[in-house]
């Protein structure tokens, strides 16, 4: 995607100072190891509800195994949050000084989110019971507040509510910001989110769909990007940076094992072990996806840059989007999973990525690529 040319008119206010001399004019260097990598965070996400959240640990050796190792196949959400959080700064520190700056920011999230987010959520209401003011909330991208409602809301639909509410502030935050201020913003948000958790689960509370509770991913992701601009879109040049790259997955597999492992007795033990267990977590999607960035082009990153994980990424919205509602369908018509049959495991899990793969692949070809097409209306050239 190409950055808007950068028009003829002073810079905003915050933007003097040597940290502000990117180039907006050339298109953003395409990296593919995250292509490959966002492959692997949807199939995360689709193995951790196919497996973890379909069998009971009782049952064959082989379907216990599977389905305790992909319970931490969530966590492929928190690669798709930094993934987020890198992509979109990036594309909007390259466009800060264009006069259409929003005009052109929302136009693109809306060719990109909202068709098969609105066939999704018209499917959940027309085939689910009850399913109306789940539907409702997710409408206004609110799904991840749903719980404090009581309202019964199922499927994806509450990453992309935190998603959308924080490129409500983040966008005006990057245009009124140097790149040098800016990361300073992007490690508060992050740091707060942290805190935040703590003081929460010190009470008790461990709510993860609550925006401020889960918005770290995403503001590490900015702060990663405007290390990447401030390189010349290299990354890991200054100390801190190397630091932080050396440092951040030891802290992340630590802090992740520790809350992951940990048997606490009580309410408020139970809260702070997934505060922190989250926190590694966080820390390590970061981590990861720094150092692909870092090392882009490496031959150890070869598989990311693959044919597979590339086609993967490629139909990864699609993926994550719809195969909840695949595993819903086929679990509907089969029946409850055999949990004595190994076959039958195996019949299951392939049946479902397949169905799911091929569904994705439509809707890139009969929904998103279309919907895209339409920016040549409502975006300048070269947009």
């Amino acid at each position: 995607m190409a950055a808007p040319v950068q028009p003829a008119q002073p810079p905003t206010e915050g933007d003097a100072g040597p940290a502000t001399n990117v180039t907006r004019t050339q298109r953003l260097v395409h990296i593919r190891e995250l292509d490959g990598l966002r492959g692997v965070a949807a199939l995360m996400v689709l193995f951790h509800h196919v497996l973890s959240t379909s069998y009971p640990v009782a049952g064959t050796r082989l379907i216990a195994q599977a389905s305790a190792l992909s319970k931490y196949g969530r966590t492929g959400v928190d690669l798709f949050f930094v993934l987020s959080g890198f992509l979109i700064t990036s594309l909007l520190i390259k466009a800060r000084h264009s006069p259409r700056y929003y005009q052109d920011f929302y136009w693109k999230r809306v060719l990109r989110v909202l068709p098969l987010y609105v066939v999704c959520l018209l499917g959940v209401a027309l085939l689910q019971r009850g399913s109306l003011p789940g539907v409702l909330m997710a409408a206004f991208f609110l799904a991840n507040f749903s719980s404090v409602f009581h309202i019964a809301s199922t499927g994806p639909f509450w990453t992309l509510a935190i998603e959308e509410q924080f490129y409500i502030l983040w966008p005006t935050v990057v245009r009124r910001r140097n790149v040098d201020t800016l990361q300073h913003w992007a490690l508060l948000f992050g740091c707060g989110c942290m805190l935040l958790r703590l003081v929460a689960a010190w009470f008790g509370h461990y709510n993860y769909y609550l925006s401020f509770l889960r918005c770290d991913g995403l503001a590490f992701g900015a702060l990663l990007a405007c290390w990447f601009m401030q390189g010349g879109e290299r990354l890991g040049g200054a100390p801190r940076e190397r630091r932080t790259l050396a440092l951040a997955p030891v802290a992340g597999v630590l802090l992740a094992l520790w809350g992951f492992t940990a048997q606490p007795a009580s309410v408020r033990g139970v809260a702070l072990a997934a505060a922190i267990a989250q926190t590694g977590v966080t820390l390590l999607a970061g981590s990861i996806v720094g150092l692909l960035i870092r090392y882009r082009g490496a031959a150890a990153l070869a598989v990311f840059r693959g044919p597979v994980l590339t086609f993967v990424g490629l139909i990864s919205y699609a993926l994550y989007m719809l195969h909840f509602y695949v595993l819903q369908v086929w679990d509907h018509v089969a029946g409850a999973p055999d949990t004595t049959s190994n076959a039958a495991f195996v019949e299951r899990t392939l049946g479902i990525l397949g169905i799911s793969l091929a569904l994705a692949l439509l809707s890139r070809y009969v929904l998103e690529l279309p919907a895209l097409r339409l920016r040549r209306y409502v975006l300048p050239p070269h947009a």
